[in-house]
């Protein structure tokens, strides 16, 4: 086994942050994506030095620079020293990575997995954050098939980089309440 992040995010593998809004996921996760390329430890865990890609779909531009400055003084680096890391804004904008035929829970790659495949392909990534999977995944979150489905699909991006993806996720009400931060069905955390 090799570890993007030791003992957090395996070679390979889907992992997913989950949390309720406004708590610092997507923050985490840009922190990561720049540790990562510089190859410098994150959360006081020790990273493998790569090529990071992450998808923002409740952060516009702006908000990702804002952020990334601040970021950059922790680390003491400039943008010019992040060749390594690409991030993307899809605020606004359908960013689904999978069709599902409701009637079969069959599930077909969507031209954005495509794009996202090439991209991560071309630019050598072998970390992947997609922020959120309700912004990537449109299908019954509480359906197993459909979700196993969707994490075997992203299992396979993540095997092809020997990298990891990561999916950030939002609980529901109960899952808040009961304090597991779950959300729909349990084939989430069993299958990440």
């Amino acid at each position: 086994f090799r570890w993007m992040v030791d003992g957090c995010f395996l070679r390979g593998t889907v992992a997913m942050l989950s949390g309720d809004g406004g708590l610092g996921k997507s923050l985490l996760m840009q922190q990561l994506c720049t540790a990562a390329a510089l190859g410098k430890s994150w959360l006081g865990l020790a990273t493998q030095k790569c090529r990071t890609f992450a998808m923002f779909c409740e952060d516009d531009e702006d908000e990702l620079h804002r952020r990334q400055e601040r970021i950059n003084a922790l680390y003491e680096c400039d943008h010019g020293d992040l060749e390594s890391s690409l991030y993307i804004s899809r605020v606004g904008l359908d960013t689904p990575l999978a069709e599902i035929d409701r009637r079969t829970d069959n599930l077909r790659p969507t031209q954005h997995y495509e794009a996202l495949l090439q991209s991560c392909r071309e630019f050598g990534a072998q970390i992947v954050v997609l922020d959120t999977v309700a912004d990537v995944f449109w299908g019954d979150e509480i359906r197993r098939g459909q979700v196993r489905k969707f994490v075997t699909l992203l299992r396979r991006l993540a095997v092809e980089i020997q990298g990891a993806v990561i999916l950030t996720a939002h609980p529901s009400l109960s899952g808040m309440s009961s304090g597991t931060g779950l959300s729909g069905s349990t084939a989430w955390n069993n299958s990440v």
